[in-house]
């Protein structure tokens, strides 16, 4: 069974705690980052805003025309 006094086991619950707290706290602030980032490209592309990049940057426009 399991002690719930002893100090080690007390202090390596806490550790544990903490830690998923932090790695949350992370996934969350950098999913939000993304999808505010997502938002201002779909409302660029909504506005007709020819510096959007989606992707095809590297392509020569006048590339298949002869």
């Amino acid at each position: 069974m399991v002690d719930l006094q002893d100090p080690n086991l007390i202090a390596i619950i806490i550790i544990d705690i903490v830690g998923i707290s932090i790695f949350i706290w992370f996934l969350a602030s950098r999913l939000s980052m993304k999808f505010k980032v997502i938002e201002e490209r779909k409302s660029r592309k909504k506005n007709n805003n020819p510096k959007i990049d989606d992707g095809n940057s590297n392509q020569d426009p006048l590339r298949g025309q002869d």
